[in-house]
């Protein structure tokens, strides 16, 4: 197993109440075998959030991962799950590993991961996602993104400053129209009582989610929250295992669940999807600032469940960034993207050149 540092440039910087990133700073994850199928998948280091870096990510493969899971046959998933729960945090790479490992697994046996995983449909409807800044950019950006590919769901980044917020998703709502799915995400930066003196306005305007509205471990905030109705919450960083997902979903502190298939690999993030289903909850595939790679395989895993298929899906945010080291990127049309059953594994292919040319020293 390698970790191999890569950063790739944004084409503007992307601003949101938990920071602002300047570039995509990524590992590239790599399985081999004896036998020579390779799986590959991408860590995303967001250290604001989830407090790995690319200096964390690799050594963490290198002096944990690596040496532990050597020899391992790679179809023993529950096996290779003990070994990465052995570690405690590094949830990012943890993911990217168990990614690779599904993906060296449909390589073995010259299958799509996605016909491996359930099959469920071809393509998934597509979200953009619109970082804070002034109305005219946000509202510019969203027409755009119509425009060129189709997109009519949008995720809209909100911060501290609601009255502000309001305005642009009001503004959003008379560029779009009325058929347009509008959510918005405050990454944990409101309170309560600010939340719950929006969801009128935010009824009106047509917004159907807010994702983490308050500080993950709110749990009272959050119960007032969903008491007032309205509006469903959605728990992202505070649904980061099966266990968090599962108490804020049993606690009613959120109705609707964020995926994202980089932070907790395909093996864990099945055990979400599953618990949501059981329990009514919606589950939204996210996106972890992923390049043309977690896309992909994000993508892999969103069609291959009718649960996840049936929504949404953040999965254009690789169109922010100035270049990709994949051979082929997703490409998004009429508002969708299509994932490939033809390839096996995940149908990530590396370029070598282009990753030598953004690969930086660890």
């Amino acid at each position: 197993m390698t970790a191999v540092p890569f950063v790739l440039p944004y084409r503007r910087p992307f601003h949101m109440a938990s920071g602002t990133v300047l570039e995509a700073a990524h590992v590239l994850i790599r399985i081999e075998t004896d036998e020579g199928p390779m799986g590959v998948a991408e860590a995303v280091s967001r250290s604001m959030i989830y407090g790995e870096s690319q200096a964390s990510i690799v050594e963490a493969v290198r002096s944990w991962f690596a040496p532990a899971l050597a020899g391992l046959d790679p179809f023993e998933v529950e096996s290779a799950q003990k070994v990465l729960r052995s570690v405690v945090a590094n949830d990012t790479t943890k993911g990217a590993i168990d990614i690779a490992l599904h993906d060296l697994r449909g390589k073995a046996v010259g299958e799509s991961t996605w016909r491996l995983l359930g099959a469920a449909s071809t393509s998934l409807r597509v979200t953009h996602m619109l970082g804070t800044g002034s109305v005219a950019d946000v509202v510019a950006e969203a027409a755009a993104a119509r425009q060129d590919s189709g997109i009519d769901a949008f995720k809209v980044k909100v911060d501290t400053r609601m009255s502000s917020s309001l305005a642009l998703l009001a503004a959003l709502r008379r560029e779009l129209g009325d058929d347009a799915l509008l959510y918005i995400d405050a990454n944990q930066s409101l309170s309560a009582e600010e939340t719950v003196a929006s969801l009128g306005r935010l009824a009106e305007l047509g917004v159907h989610l807010v994702e983490e509205p308050v500080p993950s471990t709110d749990l009272v905030g959050k119960a007032r929250i969903a008491a007032a109705g309205g509006v469903a919450i959605m728990a992202d960083e505070s649904a980061t295992t099966l266990e968090t997902a599962a108490v804020q979903l049993t606690t009613g502190s959120a109705r609707a669940l964020s995926i994202k298939p980089a932070r907790t690999g395909y093996t864990t993030s099945s055990r979400i999807l599953g618990l949501a289903r059981g329990l009514h909850a919606r589950a939204i595939i996210g996106s972890q600032g992923d390049s043309a790679i977690g896309t992909i395989t994000s993508a892999t895993f969103g069609a291959a469940f009718e649960w996840t298929a049936r929504e949404p899906a953040e999965l254009d945010y690789f169109l922010g960034l100035g270049d990709q080291i994949v051979t082929s990127a997703p490409v998004i049309r009429a508002g969708r993207v299509h994932v490939d059953p033809t390839v096996a594994g995940n149908g990530v292919e590396i370029d070598e050149d282009k990753l030598a040319h953004f690969r930086v020293d660890s």
